[in-house]
């Protein structure tokens, strides 16, 4: 029987046969409603009543802390009103609750080991939970950890981390899941034991998968959308009633893109799939300087050249990857003195963006230079900061990027969380003449078999408060049954968050196979997670669309934001006009055309 419900006709008498086949046909209505809810979720149907995310984040260091998001969610006592309770010492530390300026936070002091507070409860197996504190220092600045341990699981999970400074609160955002039920505890870690610890308006806060994927699909709505509307009249402006309009998506404005070896110069059937899909592409590896000059002073574009000129021919933008890379260069430049060095590197830049200034739509200017600084320490702590003005000066037209990997992937890498992308983003824009510089978030994307959906979002949420374009520069997951399942929820979340413009799916097709994820096989019939993208692409274009002018001469609709095709046939004269139209995203809520037939 359905939701554990027993009949017990033989002591209910006559009537349990009819209260036994009522609690039957209740638990037929329960599974079908269960089975319905999951199929639509699962097609992309909204489920309302969901609590709405709060996409707010800040990285600005603030003299008061904001309240806890959705009032401290599982947390108890989240602002601290009621003192220390419901918080532990965790290791060698005091605590106390102390106030400033009318807010109340708790304080760890005489620490001698990372540790200082935390708090217990329970969290639950499929279950989406998103994090946020704010944290400050009594002195000095350093990173601050908020880790949950998973007694069943005995794993610790990285919700999120922040540089925290002295006077003032800095805000950390971020989130986990996990693979079972388990009593969980809380904690917070900080290395400088010399400094107090200051913790305020802590929140964890539970989403359902149908809460999330609910907000989500709002947000989609909200975001990528925009309500383009159809003016008709005649030439002495009189509205037609009755015209067929007809829409036709020619490019979506969100960018959707593959990486390519040059093995699709060999292959038709190859270039035929894939300009049939992607709108911008990057090159594996044929545009980085250890392939245009392995030996110094031998240059050779032939390949690049060659695959820059199938894609501009098809229609097909291209990202330059990269200029200068610390782990790879070749072993020529890594021996040269520094004097030598930037002389080398300013002349690798020459020679590449001189090649090919205003034919690529971005650079990925010091790649992974979070994590391999290797001109920053052979050249000073402003060498990126001057490659990226120089950069900017020989091609006016493309966004500067910078490019990292793991501060999406994994929270547990301190060397790139988003505090410090967002520090060495303002390095750069702080250099002299960088000001006003357009730097694009590069986030490469490069996933294991457990991707953390709620961190990933909350990593958008405060890197999106730079108010610069992000990009999934690299996207794929590495090889397990999931693997389709988790691409298909990390394209979700980038296409459904403002601050995300685009994302580069990170694998191309050889004839000696693919390395980690595949789209297609060796006959280049599509993997699973090819199905995925192919769904996606289609599920967010608007094409085909018809409809009729009503008694005002107009015709609207909300359409996905992109470039267009719109028709205009006016069925009693016979006359018809086609116009390219532009519904990109802006604040106002419509576009409005005006055709005159």
């Amino acid at each position: 029987m359905g939701q554990g419900r027993k009949c017990y006709m033989a002591t209910l008498g006559n009537n349990g046969f009819l209260l036994c086949f009522s609690l039957f046909l209740a638990g037929i209505f329960h599974i079908l409603y269960e089975v319905i809810n999951n199929n639509f979720n699962s097609l992309g149907y909204l489920v309302h009543g969901a609590t709405p995310y709060d996409y707010s984040a800040t990285i600005e260091c603030l003299n008061q802390p904001l309240g806890p998001q959705y009032e401290g969610g599982l947390i108890a006592n989240p602002s601290f009103d009621k003192g220390v309770e419901a918080w532990k010492v965790d290791g060698h530390v005091k605590i106390e609750a102390r106030e400033s300026g009318g807010n109340k936070f708790i304080v760890a002091y005489n620490r001698t080991t990372p540790f200082s507070i935390s708090q217990s409860f329970n969290l639950k197996e499929g279950v989406f939970y998103t994090f946020s504190a704010w944290v400050q220092l009594s002195e000095g600045s350093d990173i601050v950890v908020a880790m949950i341990y998973n007694s069943v699981e005995n794993t610790v999970h990285v919700a999120g981390s922040v540089i925290a400074k002295s006077g003032c609160w800095s805000m950390i955002k971020g989130g986990l899941t996990v693979d079972q039920n388990a009593p969980s505890v809380l904690h917070f870690q900080c290395n400088n034991t010399k400094s107090e610890l200051r913790v305020d308006s802590v929140s964890l806060k539970e989403f359902s998968k149908h809460e999330w994927q609910e907000n989500r699909l709002n947000n989609i709505e909200k975001v990528r959308k925009r309500t383009l509307r159809v003016n008709v009249a005649n030439k002495n402006g009189k509205k037609i009633q009755g015209a067929k309009i007809k829409i036709q998506q020619k490019k979506l404005q969100f960018v959707i893109g593959c990486a390519t070896p040059s093995s699709i110069l060999m292959s038709k059937s190859y270039q035929e799939w894939f300009v049939s899909r992607f709108t911008t592409t990057v090159f594996d590896n044929e545009m980085k300087w250890y392939y245009t000059e392995r030996l110094q002073g031998h240059e050779n574009y032939t390949t690049p050249d060659a695959m820059l000129t199938f894609f501009i021919d098809h229609g097909i933008d291209v990202r330059g990857h990269n200029i200068l890379w610390g782990a790879a260069t070749q072993r020529w430049v890594r021996d040269l003195p520094p004097r030598q060095l930037l002389s080398e590197s300013v002349r690798r830049m020459g020679s590449v963006m001189s090649r090919y200034a205003g034919k690529l739509v971005a650079w990925d200017v010091v790649n992974e230079n979070l994590h391999h600084p290797l001109f920053e320490e052979k050249l000073g702590k402003n060498a990126s900061a001057i490659f990226y003005k120089i950069a900017s000066s020989l091609d006016t037209k493309a966004t500067m990027f910078l490019n990292e990997f793991n501060t999406l992937e994994h929270p547990a890498d301190m060397v790139s969380i988003p505090s410090k992308y967002v520090e060495k983003l303002r390095e750069i824009k702080a250099f002299p003449g960088n000001e006003e510089l357009v730097i694009g978030i590069g986030l490469q994307g490069h996933f294991d078999p457990h991707p953390n959906i709620p961190y990933i979002r909350a990593v958008f949420d405060v890197l999106g408060e730079t108010k610069m374009p992000i990009w999934l520069t690299e996207l794929n997951v590495e090889p397990c049954p999931k693997q389709a399942y988790f691409l298909e929820e990390i394209m979700r979340e980038a296409f459904a968050h403002p601050g995300v413009k685009g994302m580069m799916i990170w694998i191309g097709w050889s004839p000696n196979g693919c390395h980690e994820m595949c789209l297609v096989d060796s006959k280049l019939q599509n993997s699973p997670s090819g199905d995925v993208v192919d769904k996606l692409l289609a599920e967010w274009k608007t094409t085909n669309l018809n409809g009729v002018t009503d008694k005002a001469g107009a015709f609207e609709v909300k359409v996905f934001h992109g470039d267009y095709y719109v028709t205009v046939y006016n069925p009693k004269t016979g006359a018809n006009v086609t116009r390219e139209v532009q519904v990109y995203d802006n604040k106002s809520e419509t576009v409005d055309v005006s055709i005159t037939l």
